[in-house]
């Protein structure tokens, strides 16, 4: 499989593009991917990137995975930036994916406003999302004490770059069965995680997962 990463830090913080990749590996799926991403900027920044349609047109991704900004969620500037995004990846006959990341720690509230925004255009446009954002609210009402949040209260911790990169994973591969971690070379036990945290998130991750997609 043959993916390109569209986004911002919170999708390059911590190496979880390649978190991905050592996940969909130890399942059995030969991967390769690719990063397009500038801190803090939105969808329709990458549109206008010309590194961006140059790639999805000639790269010969078989997935494109794009990520809009968090902090200051702009629910018109995202329609239009992933509405370009996904005619261009479609021209090309590769599945768009959208991967919702989360907002700030301390405006937790909006989070229902951004997945309603990406909920509302999957369905619309049939094309699958990561609920990535969905799934550090489900672990932080379960147990406030995981560290999902930096310091700064909104890029992720390693422990949720690992949250973010096991909700692509399912996403991407539509697995309706939990893995289990201990049975593969899991990147978040390999790193150093407890292996019932790790199970547990990939509980949540694969639930969410199917919630939001079907």
């Amino acid at each position: 499989m043959k993916i390109l990463f569209i986004g911002n830090s919170h999708t390059y913080y911590n190496d979880m593009v390649h978190t991905v990749q050592r996940l969909l590996e130890a399942t059995g799926e030969k991967t390769h991917v690719t990063m397009l991403t500038r801190g803090g900027k939105p969808l329709p920044f990458h549109v206008q990137d010309p590194a961006v349609p140059f790639n999805i047109r000639y790269g010969g991704y078989d997935v494109v995975v794009a990520q809009d900004r968090a902090s200051s969620f702009d629910p018109i500037g995202f329609e239009e930036g992933a509405t370009a995004l996904k005619a261009l990846t479609s021209e090309q006959g590769a599945r768009f994916v959208l991967y919702m990341p989360w907002t700030p720690r301390d405006n937790r509230e909006a989070q229902r406003d951004m997945t309603e925004a990406y909920l509302s255009f999957c369905r619309r446009e049939n094309c699958r999302f990561a609920p990535a954002g969905e799934v550090f609210g489900k672990l932080l009402t379960t147990d406030p004490t995981h560290t999902l949040y930096r310091e700064d209260g909104n890029h992720a911790t390693p422990l949720g770059s690992y949250a973010a990169a096991v909700t692509i994973f399912y996403t991407l591969t539509g697995r309706k069965r939990t893995v289990n971690p201990t049975k593969i070379n899991d990147p978040g036990i390999a790193d150093g995680f407890d292996a019932a945290l790790c199970a547990r998130i990939h509980t949540v991750a694969c639930h969410m997962a199917r919630l939001y997609n079907g």
